[in-house]
């Protein structure tokens, strides 16, 4: 569809801007609309963008010096020019320190007013197109940087930013790809302005836009446009919607598609623009599928070390469902603390694999029914160096390292394998200790009974400052306060937290 310049002509004599919109709607190059009231179109040129402004010096209380400013200060590569009858040096001096193009002289020829239009809309061409080979290196650079994004989550938020905000859109969405499904997308990102209507539909993949560009493999573009007269605000009475569907293309394979609305603007999406387009849906295409190959590729490591995990209980039958347990009671406290989705799930690794290290520990040793040798405890204790040595080449788990090596470290400096003391043990150690003694105590082991909770609640109570930061100790306590019927469920007998229980030693 060939690209409409948006003019706006003022003047405060109805007759002039009547005449002059006829000279220039002779050609079908022009979108224009005549203002006669100057304080409307100062109001309009606030509000609007327009690619050239024709204007009237003297109107009244108002002059052509405040809509050459109001002009370019919505858009620096609006083309304005001064209309006057009067025409005197210190006018045309002015006008040009204030930004205008150029200013012609009442009454003039359509041949003379064509011809410095012309002109000026090949300056402002020029210009832009300056403008967007700086932008496509700048975009080149930016899109280098969002390739080097591991975490598919972040890569699609990063497109959307990016796309909103270098195409002046309302709205913009990454649908996948996926022929074989009755709906053939898949809805994977969308970002939108806040307040301002978009074509949901569109964005979500509903419409024919999305099907089309994924079967041309070529951007599919729509500009609709508005046409209403009647509407007092001349702004609204020609606007375009733009709809811009773009294939995400990788070894000519169609990935998905980069949705593109925006209603606010009132011109259609530019040669340039769909150039810088290219070079980021490009760039997203491959960032997208090596987050996906990633994303693959951890969930394959997180299944093998899960299920490695899960072996280790295997060969203990007292400990069956420890991990599960104790990641819900570390999470209790966790949420109390305001941790983000993004922590507790490191969390949620890190308690599955705390344990990991026991796969190196013999039969003999990790099921002994009686209390452990001195050099048996020294073996049993290596579970956590063992642990780190197995996972600390695996960069997306190395996060879980806090939780595998001081989960047995204690407050006063007591605990192994480094003897870290008080603030010095990681927090994800602190409340891992405090999670894993908790389960430890209420459950059977092969060396005695699982006590009840009011004791496994005492017995934190009291080495609260010795053994376990006695914060995680207050915490965790007032979190299964709150989860007290979650907790009857899991544990399967029911305990009143208010009372406190008699003293029993600790086994």
């Amino acid at each position: 569809m060939i690209h409409k310049h948006r003019v706006l002509v003022i003047d405060d004599e109805p007759v002039v801007c009547d005449v002059v919109k006829e000279m220039i709607q002779v050609h079908d190059g022009f979108r224009v609309i005549a203002e006669s009231d100057p304080a409307r179109a100062l109001a309009l040129l606030k509000s609007s963008q327009f690619d050239l402004v024709l204007t009237d010096l003297m109107m009244g209380e108002y002059s052509g010096m405040q809509m050459i400013e109001a002009a370019l200060e919505r858009s620096e590569d609006t083309i304005v020019v001064l209309m006057t009858g009067y025409p005197t040096m210190e006018n045309a001096i002015e006008a040009l320190k204030h930004g205008a193009y150029d200013y012609i002289v009442k009454p003039f020829k359509l041949d003379n007013l064509l011809a410095t239009i012309e002109r000026g809309l090949r300056k402002q061409m020029l210009a832009r197109e300056n403008i967007h080979l700086k932008e496509q290196l700048a975009l080149f650079k930016i899109a280098e940087a969002m390739g080097s994004t591991i975490h598919l989550g972040s890569a699609l938020n990063q497109v959307l930013r990016l796309t909103i905000k270098e195409f002046n859109a309302d709205g913009a969405s990454i649908l996948f790809y996926e022929p074989t499904l009755p709906t053939k997308f898949i809805l994977q990102a969308i970002q939108t302005v806040p307040d301002v209507a978009v074509d949901r539909p569109f964005l979500e993949g509903k419409t024919r836009h999305s099907q089309a560009a994924a079967e041309s493999r070529v951007i599919e573009i729509e500009n609709i446009y508005f046409e209403n007269p009647a509407l007092n605000d001349a702004a609204n009475q020609a606007r375009v919607e733009s709809l811009l569907s773009c294939p995400l293309l990788v070894r000519g394979r169609v990935l998905g598609l980069l949705n593109i609305a925006r209603n606010s603007l009132y011109r259609e999406f530019s040669t340039g623009e769909l150039q810088c387009l290219k070079v980021i849906a490009s760039k997203a295409a491959y960032a997208i599928s090596n987050s996906k190959l990633y994303d693959d590729l951890e969930k394959a490591y997180l299944s093998t070390i899960i299920a490695l995990a899960n072996a280790v209980e295997a060969r203990d039958r007292y400990t069956s469902g420890h991990t599960v347990r104790v990641t819900y009671l570390a999470e209790l406290i966790a949420k109390e603390l305001d941790w983000d989705d993004e922590r507790i799930f490191t969390l949620t690794m890190g308690c599955s694999l705390h344990d990991i290290g026991k796969i190196g520990v013999p039969d003999s040793i990790l099921n002994k029914p009686g209390r452990l040798t001195d050099q048996e405890r020294v073996i049993m204790q290596r579970h956590t160096e063992v642990g780190a040595r197995m996972i600390e080449g695996i960069p997306f788990l190395k996060p879980c390292l806090p939780y595998i090596m001081s989960h047995h470290e204690q407050w006063d400096g007591s605990g192994y394998p480094l003897g870290l003391k008080a603030e010095e043990i990681p927090i994800e150690g602190r409340i891992l200790a405090v999670a894993d003694t908790f389960d430890a105590i209420v459950t059977d082991r092969p060396y005695r009974r699982g006590k009840s909770i009011e004791a496994a609640v005492q017995e934190l109570k009291d080495f609260a400052g010795r053994q376990f930061d006695p914060q995680v100790v207050d915490i965790f306590i007032e979190a299964i306060h709150k989860s007290r019927e979650k907790l009857d469920t899991i544990y399967n007998f029911v305990a009143d937290l208010d009372q406190q229980p008699a003293a029993s030693p600790t086994t």
